[in-house]
């Protein structure tokens, strides 16, 4: 049922009856947080699992030259959704100001991973319900900017994707399947 609702919400669906009025908009604002904070709190826990999967010593692995290094996966993803998020919603970029990414150890990187997630949830919660609604254009078409928080994680999905196989070319056995 959570994957039936979050395709719903992807597409823009479930939200479609009740916008036009500002009731509806802040009932239906009210339950996207909610979801997605829920499926956000999901991608951090297997993001993390996926991350601390590597070996230290393999962190900066790629599988050719002009590839991301497998830290370099997550480092994309933090700093293209900060950047997209900050822009299209007027919240500062923590991320703005260049981090040494390749000198942080697996742990530190581990805690901007977190601090990312803790970013992106308290945008979300803080988010009026007027902004969410408004409109934005987003690869090619015109969305309402609740669902750019869902092509977001769409994006991490993918790269957290590219990072399994780059576990696997490390000679790592991705531990289990994280399902919904």
């Amino acid at each position: 049922m959570k994957r039936e609702s979050f395709l719903k919400n992807f597409i823009g669906l479930s939200f479609l009856p009740l916008v036009g009025t500002a009731k509806g908009e802040e009932k239906e604002a009210l339950r996207f947080k909610k979801e997605f904070l829920e499926a956000w709190k999901r991608s951090e826990i297997v993001t993390l699992e996926v991350y601390n999967q590597m070996p230290d010593t393999r962190l900066g692995f790629k599988y050719e030259k002009d590839a991301f290094t497998f830290q370099g996966q997550f480092v994309h993803c933090i700093n293209f959704t900060s950047g997209q998020i900050s822009g299209r919603f007027s919240v500062a970029d923590p991320y703005e100001k260049p981090i040494l990414w390749n000198k942080l150890s697996k742990a530190e990187m581990a805690n901007e991973i977190k601090q990312f997630y803790a970013w992106i949830a308290k945008v979300v919660n803080e988010c009026p319900t007027k902004k969410l609604f408004e409109n934005d254009d987003f690869a090619g078409e015109t969305i309402p900017k609740w669902r750019m928080f869902y092509a977001l994680e769409n994006h991490i999905i993918h790269h957290r994707g590219q990072a399994v196989c780059y576990l696997r070319l490390s000679g790592v056995t991705p531990e289990g399947y994280y399902g919904w």
